[in-house]
């Protein structure tokens, strides 16, 4: 029977023989008399206490609950001695140290012991002789020879030894095999946005969890391989805060796998210049990798153990400054280049400091003038006569009589103080000292805050005044213009603060009174105010100065109090049948070639005379040569064969460009995209159906080479046809209210695929709201006779046939896709780049709005407005006489009546 004393070592409690612990006080007495020279010797100590915890945890088993004088000498046997590695003049100070601590009683009393119940005597060896090697020579050299055998690590475990026992079998960390097992079982979640990786990422998922049950299953167990953390060539990642530069990843990855430094910098900015993910991977590793916090830590950071001596020498690189050796031959010729070179990049640096200043500096002051001068105009210090700001075709008092004071401060504010900021800044730059004390800074933050509020509180009541918009409609009759040959003229009113007037032409019966119709359009907080405000805030004139001449002007502008929002006018020139007309220079010249008869305008027009057919001027006395000359037509023969005729895919699928020039020498291009014409029967398709039970959808989205098929019934059902391989690949799905089409991707090799046979998918539905078309798809609309806002949105090449009765139809078309439109529709609103093509003569729409660009083409047939925005060699025909037509074209495009 053997007395036990309990002792507290960093906060863990164990057992231990008295005899070892007379040997355990001695030895760390030692340990306290030999660092306590160093700085932060208590830190130091406390590491070593908390290394001798672990390892005589690594002793203790639920059969063994007491630390023998055995267990002490093995501890002591890893942990060397200080005799081992100290100098003859330090071993003399240290045994001073520690007599003097012996005499004072505190060379064993550094921990608390209590003695157990139980007699027995201590065997009072001393501490020279319990350090004696435990390790059997024989045994060494056997397990030296032992074969390497792949075995699950029950004593670095984590789950079921799996990695513990690969990163054994390797001499590889465990922690990659673990991170390698996580990373391929998340794979399936991580790629599952990712079309042809998904079910590759299954795959791995899969791939994972069976690969470490086998592994469970088939590797033996291994319960007496070493721990990690007293295996000497173990070494674990940390991160080096000590040597690092951000937050030591770099440094104590280089420790780790014992490369330069340098190189893990340069290999982290490659990265993060390409594409970025260095720098995701840095923030990773730096959340989850621990930091070296002690000198225990670094050693193992570095694959050392964690021994006296070890600790030793590293304290004392430490204290002497001295940088740990190794290879570092891109470190050193980086630092060698950069010593050299350091005069000129300080140079450089100068320059581009004094530079990026002066450019601050420029800047932010002419900023700030702007801004001030605008506030005195807008504050009416300033006049705006003198032309200090311009507001292109507005007055500067349209917007001083909409934004109060106090907005324009804060607006002022908000704007100027960033500015102000910015030239404080460079000028700091230049001078090389800051301008602005702390206070004085935090005051501008502050007040640039308070200005923001003020800013947003006042674009909140100004978006107010645009919410509604409001139209109203004012008709000037001239029934004083008696002769039978009317002179149309233009008074040119064009100056800052005018803004220009879309003028249209339409026919009147005859007998009629020559009328001019304008159209006044404002905005406002509720719809009666804005048409308020457009009757009463628009000034335009149109006179007769006697029974035979009509003037018009040709930009309107603003009465003195009126406030700005958003007006404009369109003017209509109704002109009776029966009457003649001539033109002035002026006025011809404010009429675009879509104003004459086959959109020609007549040379010398202020020479012809005039009848009005339709919405165009037929010349009554020209003749072919006045339009074009023979050399002219010649050219314009020869020129039809330069053009470019391009097929592509001659198949029913192909796209057909022919591109042209025209009279003025403007290049036309027109592609021809099939129209949405297939079978809507199964028979024509393959032998495979599938029938999909969807529910409560009211949108449609296709993506890849389908055709789609909707009708309008009183219940869902979707069904598709076509080979069953095709089939296979068919994905029909619902997310929320949208039912979604598209090719399922079953690997990488899926997307290499030939061409495959075409799939019908027939889908019936009570109503739809949307339709969104991608890549070379086809569909089919019809039946839905009361649908209220129909949006339609196809990218791409695909094509379209809607026959709707709607309140309201929008298409959004990029791409050369293809539109064909039949029923009836109060507004229809066209947006559409990139060579698409709309063909909606078969429906009838009330207003229509064209927004086209890019050698966009349309066909449309509409009853009372048309408003049209061209550009990019675009083309609208329109057919139906539409009252009012409002027009922005550019040059190359055209708008073009149809002749019915």
């Amino acid at each position: 029977m053997k007395k036990n004393i309990s002792i507290n070592l960093q906060g863990i409690i164990f057992h231990i023989e008295e005899d070892g612990y007379e040997v355990l006080g001695r030895y760390l007495a030692e340990v306290k008399a030999h660092f306590s020279g160093y700085r932060g010797h208590e830190e130091i100590v406390a590491d070593i206490e908390s290394r001798i915890a672990e390892l005589f945890v690594s002793r203790l088993s639920p059969s063994k609950q007491i630390i023998s004088l055995e267990d002490v000498e093995q501890m002591v046997a890893k942990m060397g001695r200080v005799r081992d590695f100290q100098a003859a003049d330090e071993a003399e100070e240290d045994e001073e140290t520690l007599a003097s601590a012996v005499a004072s009683g505190t060379a064993e009393g550094f921990y608390t012991g209590t003695t157990s119940s139980g007699t027995g005597s201590t065997s009072g060896r001393a501490y020279t002789s319990s350090t004696k090697n435990t390790t059997d020579p024989d045994t060494a050299t056997a397990a030296s020879d032992e074969p390497r055998r792949l075995t699950r690590d029950m004593a670095n475990r984590k789950v079921a030894g799996v990695a513990a026992g690969l990163g054994r079998y390797f001499a590889v960390n465990p922690l990659w095999f673990r991170l390698a097992f996580v990373g391929l079982l998340l794979a399936g979640p991580a790629l599952d946005d990712i079309s042809w990786l998904e079910e590759l990422g299954g795959k791995l998922s899969a791939f994972s969890v069976i690969a470490y049950v086998v592994l469970w299953i088939a590797l033996p167990k291994r319960y007496d391989n070493v721990l990690s953390d007293e295996d000497p060539n173990f070494r674990k990642l940390y991160r080096d805060v000590d040597s690092g530069k951000i937050g030591g990843v770099s440094a104590g990855l280089a420790a780790y796998f014992r490369t330069d430094v340098v190189l893990i910098r340069v290999l982290f900015l490659a990265g993060l210049f390409a594409g970025g993910f260095a720098f995701l991977v840095y923030i990773i590793l730096w959340i989850l990798v621990p930091e070296a916090k002690t000198a225990s830590d670094r050693l193992r950071m570095r694959g050392d153990a964690v021994t006296l001596s070890a600790l030793d020498s590293n304290l004392r690189a430490s204290e002497e400054g001295a940088v740990t050796p190794g290879n570092r031959p891109i470190g050193t010729f980086i630092e060698g280049a950069g010593r050299n070179l350091r005069p000129a990049v300080g140079f450089v640096g100068t320059l581009i400091r004094v530079a990026a200043g002066v450019l601050l500096v420029a800047t932010g002051f002419g900023l700030l003038l702007a801004f001030t001068i605008a506030l005195g105009v807008g504050l009416g210090v300033l006049p705006e006569s003198q032309g200090f700001i311009h507001t292109g075709p507005f007055p500067p008092y349209l917007f001083t009589n909409s934004v109060p004071s106090w907005a324009l401060l804060a607006f002022y504010a908000a704007g100027a103080i960033p500015v102000l900021a910015m030239f404080l800044l460079g000028l700091g730059l230049i001078l090389r000292r800051p301008i602005l004390s702390r206070i004085a800074g935090l005051s501008l933050l502050g007040l640039w805050l308070l200005s923001v509020v003020g800013a947003s509180a006042a674009g909140v009541r100004i978006s107010r005044d645009f919410q509604m918009e409001g139209e109203v409609t004012q008709t000037e009759r001239f029934p004083t213009l008696t002769a039978a040959t009317v002179l149309l003229d233009n008074r040119t009113t064009h100056n800052d603060g005018h803004k220009w007037v879309d003028l249209n032409l339409t026919e009147a019966d005859s007998g009629q009174v020559l009328e001019v119709v304008k159209y006044l359009s404002a905005r406002g907080v509720t719809e009666q105010e804005a048409i308020r405000t457009a009757s009463t805030s628009i000034r335009y004139t149109a006179r007769a100065t006697d029974n035979a001449t009509l003037i018009l002007d040709d930009y309107f502008t603003f009465q003195p109090d009126a406030r700005f929002r958003d007006q404009d006018l369109d003017v209509t020139l109704r002109l009776p049948q029966n009457k003649r007309y001539r033109l002035s220079k002026e006025f011809a010249d404010r009429l675009d070639s879509e104003n004459f008869s086959n959109n020609e305008k007549p040379e010398s027009p202020e020479t012809r005379t005039y009848e009005i057919i339709g919405s165009q001027l037929h010349c009554i006395e020209c003749t072919s040569s006045d339009f074009a000359s023979d050399d002219e037509q010649t050219t314009d023969e020869e020129g039809e064969n330069d053009g470019v005729d391009v097929r592509i895919n001659e198949s029913e699928d192909g796209v057909h460009i022919n591109t042209d020039t025209d009279e003025n020498g403007n290049v036309k291009v027109n592609i021809d995209i099939p129209k949405a014409e297939f079978p809507t029967d199964f028979n024509s398709y393959g032998d495979g159906r599938r029938t999909y039970s969807f529910n409560d959808f009211r949108t449609i989205q296709a993506n890849g080479a389908y055709r789609v098929l909707v009708r309008q019934g009183s219940e869902f059902k979707v069904e598709a046809a076509g080979e069953d391989r095709d089939l296979r690949d068919l994905q029909i799905s619902t997310n929320g209210n949208e039912l979604l089409i598209r090719h399922h991707e079953r690997g990488f090799w899926s997307n290499w695929k030939g061409n495959r046979n075409p799939v019908l998918v027939r889908v019936t539905m009570p109503a739809i709201d949307k339709l969104e078309l991608n890549g070379a798809c086809q569909a089919d609309v019809a039946g839905f006779n009361e649908a209220r806002n129909l949006n339609v949105e196809q990218n791409g090449a695909c094509a379209a046939t809607l026959a709707v009765n709607a309140t309201r139809l929008s298409l959004d078309l990029s791409g050369a896709c293809q539109t064909t439109l039949r029923g009836q529709a109060n507004d229809l609103v066209v947006d559409g780049s990139g060579a698409c093509q709309v063909d909606a003569l078969g429906l009838t729409a009330r207003t229509a709005n064209f927004d086209l660009s890019g050698a966009s083409n349309a066909k449309a047939r509409v009853q009372e407005s048309l408003k049209v925005d061209l550009s990019g060699a675009s083309e609208v025909k329109y057919a139906g006489n539409p009252s009012r037509i409002s027009k922005d074209v550019s040059r190359g495009s055209s708008l073009v009546a149809i002749r019915e």
